[in-house]
């Protein structure tokens, strides 16, 4: 993962300035009209589940657009996404990653077998390995009902699966079957549920 060409760094000069102006014109219609930016945020929270949750108010997010930490955030996420490689029915990249007992291994190995909300699980930015280990574990006291490994202190599986903030596929032989769009507001957990049937159909 070179340095990146000429060409990705327009465009990361186009997004950075979009995002600029994303954000300050976010800043300044929530100052100006907050009851009217409020009621559209909670319109998109509503497509996407986030206002169903008891007990994540609004209260605990829409404060939190349009920050110096949205910002810095939504500008990762955007240029990540540049770098997106992976296609529908393309090989899936088989990135390491690690066990939460510390073991490494590849993604495939594994399938075989910032800025944040208020009121959301306080995670800092991960410093070492350990770090990362110890946030997965709070996931592991939900009981997820499937593995859980983390991504490397290098983040390449976050980086060559476009995953931050968050992005659902569904995996199988190395192959793509399911490339959700990224999360929070374009994420379909029904349609991964609709894939994974037929699948098993």
């Amino acid at each position: 993962m070179g340095l990146p060409g000429p060409g990705l760094w327009l465009k990361r000069l186009w997004v950075l300035l979009e995002v600029a102006v994303h954000v300050a014109v976010g800043k300044l219609l929530l100052t100006l009209f907050p009851d009217r930016v409020k009621k559209n945020i909670l319109a998109m929270g509503d497509k996407t589940g986030m206002t169903r949750n008891p007990n994540f108010s609004h209260d605990n997010w829409i404060p939190t657009f349009f920050s110096t930490q949205y910002f810095w955030f939504v500008l990762k996420v955007r240029w990540q996404r540049l770098e997106d490689t992976t296609e529908l029915g393309g090989l899936a990249p088989n990135c390491p990653v690690v066990h939460l007992s510390g073991q490494r291994c590849n993604i495939w190995d594994f399938m075989q077998d910032g800025w944040a909300f208020k009121n959301n699980v306080d995670i800092r930015n991960h410093q070492n390995l350990q770090d990362r280990l110890q946030a997965a574990h709070l996931l592991l006291a939900r009981s997820p009902q499937c593995p859980v490994v983390v991504d490397t202190m290098q983040n390449q599986s976050s980086e060559l699966y476009a995953a931050l903030p968050e992005r659902l596929y569904i995996i199988q032989e190395g192959r793509i079957l399911y490339k959700g769009k990224s999360g929070p507001w374009n994420y379909n957990p029904e349609e991964v549920r609709d894939v994974l049937e037929k699948l098993h159909s």
